[in-house]
């Protein structure tokens, strides 16, 4: 790609469900997110084409959190034309609070992902536009937050 030219981002929320035991709700709300990741493009960096995001949802037959030892959101990795954050998905993140404490657990997660992107992407020598990314996030993020689908 030359300079000058702009380069779209998009996104993705991607997870991996450790059992038929994850409750109906929190499936609604990753997919809610995912929807609005699904349509979210922008022109923040053209070192990547994507920022990606991969959940392991620990559940009654995997659990990622313990196996993996993840929990929360791990260093972003830079891969061929994407950057990309996964994210150890607790069961305490719904069964302590319910579905709002969860929501809050999995934005707080996924902001943390941005920062470790941006400073990843810097770290390189990649120019990104920060402060319109994560002010986009931001939109994003209220929305999910104020917006709860109810079981």
């Amino acid at each position: 790609m030359t300079s000058g030219v702009t380069h779209e981002n998009s996104f993705s929320l991607g997870a991996q469900i450790g059992g038929p035991d994850t409750p109906a709700v929190v499936l609604q709300q990753e997919q809610r997110l995912r929807n609005a990741f699904n349509h979210w493009k922008g022109n923040y960096t053209q070192a990547v084409r994507e920022f990606a995001f991969l959940l392991r949802v620990d559940g009654s037959i995997g659990r990622y959190t313990e196996t993996w030892n993840i929990r929360g959101a791990q260093a972003a990795k830079r891969k061929r034309d994407w950057v990309e954050v996964e994210i150890g998905v607790p069961e305490a993140w719904w069964q302590d609070g319910g579905v709002e404490n969860y929501m809050t657990r999995l934005a707080e997660a996924i902001e943390s992902g941005f920062h470790s992107m941006v400073e990843l992407l810097k770290r390189k020598k990649y120019k990104i536009d920060e402060d319109t990314l994560l002010r986009d996030w931001k939109r994003i993020k209220d929305d999910f937050l104020a917006n709860a689908v109810k079981s």
